[in-house]
């Protein structure tokens, strides 16, 4: 199997379900063809849309005081404890080692801190690699999150697992990668009525992709969809406009309809599939117009509290004197991201913006939030990034990019995984590419040829550039970068064919045969050694820079820097963040001494901190 070497159960550890390998050519031909699929589906038919309503909303404001179920678990009376996991894709040690330590009954750290298990745990997306499917979902996802549960659970009549006597929740948001078959896995989960046994044996209320957690103590969780687009749908909006008015929403609890609605002194936590913050503050939004999910921020206003979201396999958090904070966490399990880049390291602003031409009315007011375009400064309001608070550091980011150089030679799990293929296909362009070489212009179709394959890798980087420079500054840069990678291709080419000519003369006692072996062998070797070193110096370099930082890592596959969110909300209403940190993840993993959890670590301890803790006050 190429893509993933699927076998389950108890007898397949961890480590030995690799990570994926963006740069393996199948992977990357399927999940071109997944996502060219899903959008073209998503073109004709929004999913979002069937699902049923009036919105679910998951109550948990009301709650049997902890101290008299159980007071041994480190939680006080009166505080209510979540938790947030994003980015689980790529299965193996990492996601293991955070659903390990995300799951245990407490979390105690070297200085006797303790940290409760959360009674609600909100799942961010991209919870399997490369695409979703049934068979990615169990070899990434369920089994390593299922054989994490700690030992002698407890349950409730229903069969629904208890944590401190409350029922154990679950709540997830689709990413991109949940949606390339139009979520239908995801849904699987999540969405629908169970008539076995839940993932966890978790209580899962939702019925909509989309979610709405009321907590205790005024506070609210809301997720939101953007699905294959940039935005949330009609129906959503509705949903979440109508709980942010004065009307409130009609919904049912326990079969009676009541009327729900957010206060106007209650906060909310605004769930992302990915940090809106990291694109230009107005992005894609056309002259006069405005995205929905704009338009909900300019309903809640003051009321958000906190924006949280994934995508990104890093930690960063910023804070605001007006606008709450911003926290991306997704480090769940997948391979790393930087946090030295260019879009994560500008400077984030929040403006509210006023449309009196805007068709309806009702519209005219949203608030936007991203990279500082330097328009407007009177009305755009500064975040600062907790410098200390990323994870990993800055100094550690540039140092992995360097990693890039050699990364394509390894990788996978056995001899048809792995990154190496690509260095396959290096070897194939170099071959084709000195066949050119004898055609009229042969030079010219040999750059083509080699631009194909790394101006689409640059353009990520034309969308990297300052808010501030004009577009066609970004398309420069790309344009200029990909060249220059093209030209270092062409070079050694050249290079390889003097060097080639010169093993013909040595081979000339060999006859023609013979020569042609020798052609053929020393251009798909030094194709794929030197083609292979010059695609890894680019990633270095550019990732180096501060660029492509989304595809930058991904060769890297590192499983290191893991760790989630836990939160707690006080009995004074106050919101107490902690990013727990792990490391190094464990490479080794043997059969535990007890049924739960199934694996321990057989090379290191597995060990975590706090990297960064927040307080918000209600």
């Amino acid at each position: 199997m190429v893509m993933t070497d699927f076998r389950f159960g108890r007898n397949v550890k961890p480590n030995d379900r690799a990570a994926v390998c963006w740069y393996h050519p199948w992977v990357l031909l399927l999940a071109a063809r997944d996502v060219l699929s899903s959008l073209n589906q998503f073109r004709n038919r929004d999913e979002r849309e069937s699902f049923p309503l009036p919105l679910t909303i998951i109550d948990r404001s009301q709650r049997q005081p902890v101290a008299v179920v159980d007071a041994g678990q480190g939680a006080a009376a009166g505080d209510f404890w979540f938790d947030f996991i994003a980015d689980t894709g790529d299965g193996g040690n990492a996601t293991y080692a955070v659903a390990r330590t995300a799951l245990a009954d407490q979390w105690v750290g070297d200085d006797g801190q303790v940290l409760p298990r959360g009674e609600l745990l909100v799942l961010g997306g991209d919870l399997a690699y490369p695409s979703a499917s049934a068979l990615e979902y169990r070899y990434r996802f369920t089994e390593l999150f299922e054989a994490a549960l700690p030992d002698e659970p407890s349950y409730n009549e229903a069969g629904t697992a208890l944590v401190r006597g409350q029922p154990f929740t679950l709540a997830a948001l689709p990413q991109n990668h949940d949606w390339m078959d139009s979520a239908s896995t995801f849904g699987r989960y999540f969405l629908r009525s169970k008539q076995s046994r839940s993932l966890l044996a978790a209580e899962i209320p939702q019925r909509q992709s989309y979610v709405c957690a009321r907590l205790p103590h005024g506070w609210w969780l809301l997720g939101l969809d953007f699905a294959m687009t940039d935005d949330i749908d009609r129906d959503q909006f509705e949903q979440f406009k109508n709980l942010a008015s004065a009307q409130g929403l009609q919904t049912e609890v326990n079969g009676q309809p009541v009327t729900q609605r957010i206060l106007p002194d209650d906060r909310v936590i605004l769930l992302y599939p990915a940090p809106i913050w990291t694109t230009p503050v107005a992005a894609g939004v056309y002259p006069g117009g405005a995205k929905r999910y704009q338009l909900l921020e300019g309903l809640l206003q003051s009321r958000i509290a906190l924006r949280l979201a994934g995508d990104l396999h890093h930690y960063m958090r910023w804070t605001s004197e007006h606008d709450g904070q911003l926290v991306t966490c997704g480090t769940g399990g997948a391979f790393s991201h930087p946090t030295h880049t260019r879009l994560t390291t500008p400077p984030i602003v929040a403006r509210n913006v006023t449309n009196a031409s805007a068709i309806p009315a009702s519209s005219a007011r949203i608030v936007q939030v991203g990279l500082n375009d330097g328009r407007a400064p009177e009305q755009s309001r500064p975040f600062n990034k907790v410098n200390g608070s990323e994870y990993p550091s800055v100094s550690q980011s540039r140092k992995l990019a360097l990693g890039n150089v050699t990364a394509l030679f390894g990788g996978g799990g056995g001899f048809w995984q792995g990154n190496r293929w690509f260095a396959g296909v290096l070897a194939g362009l170099y071959l084709v590419s000195a066949g050119l070489h004898q055609l009229p212009f042969g030079l010219l179709w040999s750059a083509l040829l080699f631009a194909a394959l790394c101006l689409p890798l640059g353009w990520e980087s034309r969308l990297e550039v300052s808010p501030q420079w004009q577009a066609w500054h970004g398309t420069a840069l790309a344009m200029g970068t990909g060249l220059a990678h093209v030209l270092c291709h062409v070079a050694a080419l050249a290079g390889m064919g003097w060097g080639v000519q010169a093993l013909l003369v040595w081979a000339a006692p060999v006859g023609e045969l013979g020569r042609v072996l020798v052609w053929l062998v020393g251009l798909l070797a030094g194709g794929a050694v030197l083609g292979t070193l010059i695609f890894g110096c680019y990633l270095a370099l550019m990732s180096r820079l501060g660029f492509l930082t989304t595809n930058g890592f991904s060769a890297l596959a590192l499983q290191d820097f893991k760790g989630f969110l836990r939160f707690q909300i006080s009995a004074e209403g106050a919101l107490h963040g902690y990013f727990v940190a792990i490391d190094q993840v464990p490479r080794v993993w043997g059969m535990n001494d007890k049924p739960q959890p199934v694996w321990a670590p057989a090379d290191r301890p597995l060990a975590s901190r706090v990297h960064d803790q927040f307080v918000i006050r209600k």
